[in-house]
Formats: C-alpha cells, sequence, structure tokens
C-alpha cells in the first residue's frame, strides 16, 4: 500500500477569479480507501472535478500510473482507468438499468463485461430485479448502488466517488460503506472518495482535511479521532 497510482503536485484550481484549490498536493495509494472530508465549499468536489478533468485546473500537474496528465481530456483519462461518479448527473435516467450498465463495459472484452455486470448484479441484486425498469423508476438510494455499479463495470484503476452518502438513510449509509470496502477487497483496486459522513472513518485508510481550498491534515485514519473531524466540519 505504499505504491502511489495517484498523485497531484501544487494544483491550484479557479472559478472565474475565485481561487477553490490553494497547492493541493495529494496522493492516492494502490489498494486504498482515501477519504477527503471537510465542510461544503472546501474544494472537495474541486479536487475530484479535476483530477478526472471535467474541471480545468490552472496550475500544478496531476499524474496517473506515471503518466503526466493534467491536459488530458476526460475520455482519455477515463481509458486509463480513471473514473468519476459525479453526485448527480450519473446515471442516463430515460434508459434502462441494463443498457446504463451495458454503456459502462464498452471498453472491456467480452468475457470481461459478463463477469463484470454478474459483480455488479451480485453486489446490488435490485438492480438485476430492476433490470428492465428504467433508472428514473429506481429511489435515491438505488440510483446511487447504480452510479456506483456504472463505475464498476467501467473496470477502472481508480474510482473516485463524490459524496455518495448524500440523500441516504443511516443504515443505507452503511450498507453503503461496507459495498465500497468489499470492491476495494475483491478488486486490489484504489477508492478515493469525498464525504461528510463521520461513518468514512469506518472505511477509509487514510484520510485528507480539506478546508478552504487548502489541506488541513493527510493522516491515516487510525491516527485521527472523530473529534478531529468534527472540529474541521465545524471550523474547529
Amino acid at each position: 500500500m505504499n505504491e502511489a497510482i495517484l498523485k497531484v503536485k501544487d494544483l491550484n484550481a479557479y472559478y472565474n477569479s475565485v481561487c477553490a484549490l490553494k497547492g493541493i498536493n495529494f496522493h492516492a495509494n494502490v489498494d486504498e480507501i482515501v477519504g477527503i472530508v471537510g465542510p461544503n465549499g472546501a474544494g472537495k468536489t474541486t479536487l475530484l472535478e479535476s483530477i478526472a478533468g471535467t474541471h480545468k485546473i490552472r496550475e500544478g500537474e496531476i499524474y496517473f500510473l506515471d503518466h503526466r496528465i493534467e491536459h488530458w481530456p476526460v475520455l482519455k483519462r477515463r481509458k486509463l482507468g480513471l473514473m468519476l461518479i459525479p453526485q448527480e448527473g450519473n446515471v442516463f435516467p430515460m434508459m434502462s438499468i441494463k443498457k446504463n450498465l451495458e454503456v459502462s463495459v464498452l471498453y472491456s472484452s467480452r468475457e470481461e463485461r459478463e463477469k463484470l455486470l454478474d459483480y455488479v448484479y451480485e453486489l446490488f441484486p435490485v438492480l438485476w430485479t430492476k433490470r428492465k425498469n428504467n433508472a428514473n423508476t429506481l429511489s435515491g438510494g438505488q440510483q446511487k448502488m447504480l452510479a456506483i455499479g456504472i463505475g464498476i463495470a467501467a473496470n477502472p484503476r481508480v474510482m473516485l466517488i463524490d459524496e455518495p452518502s448524500i440523500g441516504l438513510a443511516p443504515k443505507l449509509v452503511t450498507r453503503l460503506f461496507d459495498t465500497l470496502k468489499k470492491i476495494k477487497e475483491d478488486s486490489g483496486n484504489t477508492i478515493v472518495l469525498s464525504e461528510q459522513n463521520i461513518k468514512i472513518l469506518n472505511i477509509a485508510d487514510r484520510l485528507f482535511g480539506l478546508e478552504a481550498g487548502e489541506i488541513k491534515f493527510d493522516e491515516k485514519t487510525e491516527n485521527l479521532s472523530r473529534q478531529v473531524i468534527k472540529d474541521l466540519y465545524l471550523g474547529g
């Protein structure tokens, strides 16, 4: 778990003239769940979007699998194995669940496609039961499952997930986090997620604390207390 698969150096990102990220240095290792935590407006989403290429950065360097990628288009990053699951707009609502998942396996071989889809349905049986239904017929929690299923089906080396617990009941949050941990254990791949729910402490190997566009800490989860996370959210 000491080999960095993703590295960000001195990253600055802006919205018009407002600096959203200030000199960010960040990394994620192979076979690791990394949590990015912080209050609303801290820059968590911007960091994930900058890594994925959906938000253009002004300065800094991004390395993925030893390739320097900050000037690469989104699709080229995606083909290399970097997948973003955004908070919203993460499913095709008027397409069936089956079609949503099949779109994601297009870059895999036929044999890999079947294995990936079977694995998604194994993790989320409700998606198999409702596979012929359009995605917009799913509940909010089920749509989150589908969005993560789409990410899994894409077979990425690093999955970037933005605020997956928002809008979910506590029991669903626990189930979702347990599923993410299982995905990492089964695949050996890396998961990076931004999150406000304190339960992130239960699954993350390491946490980056982000406040007002700056990294406040980078620590193994075992070295952090819940109070440190709460203070970050409350400005303590």
